[in-house]
């Protein structure tokens, strides 16, 4: 338990470096931009994240296998790197290419007048395309200190990007795009020093059958880690679609802060699910680990949500100014549901990290509710955020009374041991 709390605060200090860097960005955005501007900007940048949710998994399938074959043969490490890395290059190339050719469509739904905005963008989702490889290597090597300097250079050359291009060149919407873009160049490299030492091994042939047990592993992952993606970012796409471009700035802003409660302790979740994978091959209990880091979650992430219900529109009027205040009630429902899906977020990567798959019905209730309530009630951005609310708290309490069911039936499998 000491070594898990240990690597725990390792990443939680590293990574949430990050988490600040990413909002002082978007501190530095929102206030070099109009409320209508930030809003379309964070609904490109809402709509990139919800196109690329399914690269949330590359990470974590890249560390389960990286840390199969480092106990045998780190030649087999450095075919990984290669075939994987191949492939989300083209993969990269091929969504970019679809993504123009649905520029019409893309600039009509979100109201972009000019393709420049939506092209940067689909750029920034080609790169994330990338990114994830050398990334979940790092963890599945174990390397948690480079693992989580690579994760915050994202960030701080992204940063340092909007100081330039947003705040001193006043490129708007196309600067914004454009410092992400040089956060994702300066992170891949990032990653590649950490690697530096696996790049001059020799490739050793991949198993056979690899492909079809990555993908078989990954359908389930996928499904789980899209959903969560998309319910973090849906709400803003459709609240920009249904309400006026103010209300939707307000939103954006309510949403940037809300987040906070979600990315503080989400960052425990990469410990969380080489701990749980390892105790199962191993055959020990691991719920001291899931209670762990449910707990700090919570503590974290509620943490914060009450803060916002005691402070919202004076954190709103300090962060982001005066024009902005009105988003403060936003800010205390945002907040709340975050939190939510932070805790939530810790249940689904356990079982992921188990192979247990039953808990998604639970996912897809959730969204099914949102989606469905928002399509007959959008009048204004609060009804919205309190139907995200409703639809994650539904994730929520399903996948608590899983996870209890799943543990009253391992309790015939290790009783029998017991004598």
């Amino acid at each position: 338990m000491k070594r898990f709390l240990k690597q725990n605060f390792v990443i939680l200090i590293l990574l949430n470096s990050g988490n600040l860097f990413n909002y002082l960005f978007q501190l530095v955005v929102g206030r070099s931009m109009s409320p209508a501007d930030f809003g379309g900007f964070n609904a490109l940048n809402s709509t990139m994240v919800i196109f690329a949710a399914p690269l949330a998994i590359v990470p974590l399938v890249m560390a389960r296998f990286t840390a199969r074959f480092v106990l045998t043969d780190m030649g087999l490490v450095r075919a990984l790197l290669s075939r994987a890395g191949l492939y989300a290059t083209g993969l990269a190339v091929v969504a970019y290419g679809i993504g123009a050719a649905c520029l019409p469509l893309i600039q009509s739904f979100l109201h972009i007048e000019s393709p420049t905005p939506v092209l940067l963008m689909l750029g920034v989702m080609a790169g994330s395309f990338i990114l994830p490889v050398p990334w979940g290597m790092l963890q599945g090597l174990q390397r948690f200190t480079g693992y989580g300097i690579a994760g915050a250079s994202n960030a701080l050359f992204r940063l340092l990007g909007a100081l330039l291009f947003v705040m001193f060149l006043t490129w708007g919407i196309n600067g914004a795009l454009l410092s992400s873009l040089t956060g994702i160049a300066a992170a891949i490299a990032v990653n590649c020093l950490f690697l530096r030492d696996v790049f001059p091994l020799k490739a050793s042939p991949l198993p056979k059958g690899l492909i079809k047990e990555v993908g078989t592993y990954s359908i389930g992952m996928l499904i789980s880690s899209v959903i969560v993606m998309v319910l973090g970012n849906l709400d803003l796409v459709l609240v920009r679609h249904y309400c006026d471009a103010e209300g939707a700035g307000l939103y954006a802003t309510a949403a940037i802060l809300g987040r906070i409660a979600f990315y503080l302790p989400s960052v425990l979740m990469s410990v969380l699910f080489t701990e749980a994978a390892s105790a199962k091959e191993s055959g020990r209990n691991d719920l001291s680990s899931l209670w762990t880091s449910m707990g700090l979650t919570a503590l974290l992430g509620g943490g914060f949500a009450l803060f916002c219900l005691i402070a919202s529109s004076f954190v709103v009027k300090l962060l982001f100014g005066a024009s902005y205040t009105a988003a403060g009630p936003l800010l205390t429902v945002i907040s709340g549901a975050m939190a939510l899906l932070a805790v939530a977020n810790i249940l689904f990567v356990y079982f992921q990290a188990r192979s247990e798959f039953g808990f998604v019905w639970f996912q897809v209730a959730g969204v099914g509710l949102f989606l469905g309530l928002v399509t007959v009630f959008h009048d204004t951005p609060m009804t919205v955020a309190w139907l995200l609310f409703s639809g994650i708290s539904v994730m929520l309490v399903g996948s608590l009374a899983w996870l209890l069911v799943r543990v009253r039936s391992r309790k015939p499998e290790v009783m029998p041991h017991a004598g």
